[in-house]
């Protein structure tokens, strides 16, 4: 691996970094979605079981956040290790340490 390489890569890693920052404002976001579910859930079904008007939605915003924050941590999760991947292999390059990654 030459030098242009392993700067475009360190390059790659700092664009991932960036980018999973994003992601994880999104994550913060559909935890806020099913907050609000909860609550919005809470006020349809203790005011009066029988009116369930709120109740359904609040379930079903509480159901998509959790769902979406479970995908998002997931995608982060691996972004993570695929950012710590290529940070190794430019070190263990620069180390001299293997030949082959």
């Amino acid at each position: 691996m030459n030098v242009l390489e392993k700067d475009s890569l360190i390059a790659e890693a700092k664009m991932q970094i960036k980018a999973l920052k994003k992601i994880n404002e999104w994550k913060r976001l559909a935890m806020l979605v099913s907050a609000i579910g909860v609550a919005v859930a809470y006020a349809g079904i203790s005011v009066t079981p029988s009116n369930l008007f709120l109740g359904i939605p609040g379930i079903f915003l509480t159901l998509t956040g959790i769902i979406a924050a479970a995908v998002i941590n997931l995608g982060l999760k691996n972004g993570r290790r695929n950012v710590e991947k290529m940070l190794w292999a430019v070190s263990k390059r620069r180390n001299g340490d293997c030949d082959e990654i």
